[in-house]
């Protein structure tokens, strides 16, 4: 009965096994163009997925290495595709592995002689700031710093004014007091540390055809001081253009690029410790997320050493198909990263970011 199935079903087989090969080479070949074509619209995007782009190397191949007990005809030009296949996807897996720790640093053990700092960053696709999910993840993870995006500040305003309470709700321990708004309404950061020598840069942007009413090409960075007791520390915070059209992936380009400059000003004003955080609308393995971080001297780090999706597309639970790790966190050498971890699915299609800093000691006085 057995061998009855094998016969009839072997055209079958024989078919699934070509196309997994075929299969694993195109997906490998995917994932490899984002870092031999950068600077390209659709190769730089590649870099969102080199996940999926893994899975499916890997799965492929050793499905195709499978199907030499089937395939019979073509064996040498199979031979060919399967060894292309791990090829390509070796390759891949190494030159992921190898972007994966470019500018990334170990975190360091927590210690009560250093000064320590939490943040949390969320793209908040305009969740309610009252949202009980949103306010029971925010009270249990208890950051000093909060940096929102994509808040719609003047909706969460009438909102709260409709309900007749004041801006933050009636529980003053979910928000921090102090209070800094970008000028678009769109970057939000809520802290509990004095907020001074603020600045909102706005950079123009290009809206493409049939674009809804409620996206805007204009994007801004927020960058700011936050005074310690005594000490120091710039923070700036980011929102690029999500690059899902050519246009936009310009966008992203031209806001890169003036990020660049208003870090680098920051760095060479003041000499003081800097954090920039944000959703980057860039997966770790941009070459361009990279360039970033070694024009200016930062390094960064990862839940459990590894990137994880943060943004994630129709479902929470599809997040490992269909999403990409694009919220980031980036450090001054003299910062040390204590921790770096997700939150829950609070209601956005963005996980929370939460990171632990350790200061330097040097700026204790």
């Amino acid at each position: 009965m057995f061998e009855r199935v094998v016969k009839f079903g072997r055209p079958l087989l024989v078919l699934a096994a070509w196309c997994c090969g075929l299969g694993a080479v195109f997906a490998a070949s995917l994932g490899l163009s984002s870092f031999f074509a950068p600077d390209y619209w659709l190769s730089d995007n590649m870099s969102f997925f080199l996940w999926q782009f893994l899975y499916g190397g890997i799965g492929g191949t050793l499905c195709a290495f499978a199907g030499f007990w089937f395939v019979r005809s073509f064996r040498g030009v199979y031979r060919s595709l399967v060894v292309i296949a791990a090829i390509a996807t070796t390759a891949l897996a190494v030159l992921t592995g190898f972007r994966t720790v470019e500018n990334t640093v170990p975190l360091v053990a927590s210690s009560g002689d250093t000064r320590e700092i939490k943040i949390v960053s969320i793209n908040l696709e305009a969740l309610f700031l009252g949202d009980p999910v949103l306010t029971g993840y925010l009270k249990e993870a208890d950051p000093d710093i909060i940096v929102f995006q994509e808040t719609l500040w003047n909706l969460q305003k009438w909102r709260w004014h409709q309900r007749g309470l004041p801006i933050g709700g009636p529980d003053t321990s979910v928000y921090p007091e102090h209070l800094l708004v970008g000028d678009l309404g769109e970057l939000v950061i809520f802290s509990r540390f004095p907020i001074e020598d603020t600045s909102s840069l706005i950079i123009p942007g290009v809206t493409p055809p049939g674009a809804s009413v409620h996206y805007n090409a204009d994007r801004e960075i927020l960058s700011f001081s936050i005074n310690i007791e005594g000490q120091t520390v710039d923070l700036v915070s980011v929102h690029s253009d999500s690059p899902r059209t050519a246009r936009r992936w310009q966008n992203k380009r031209a806001y890169f690029d003036k990020m660049d400059a208003v870090i680098a000003e920051r760095l060479e004003s003041d000499a003081t410790p800097l954090i920039a955080i944000g959703d980057w609308n860039s997966a770790p393995w941009s070459a361009r997320f990279q360039r970033s971080l070694e024009a200016n001297d930062l390094a960064t780090a990862y839940p459990d050493g590894i990137p994880q999706v943060t943004r994630y597309f129709f479902d929470y639970r599809l997040r490992w198909i269909l999403g990409s790790p694009v919220d980031q966190v980036a450090v001054s050498k003299d910062i040390d990263i204590v921790d770096v971890s997700l939150g829950p699915h609070i209601g956005s299609d963005h996980r929370p970011l939460l990171v632990t800093l350790q200061l330097p000691e040097q700026a204790k006085n």
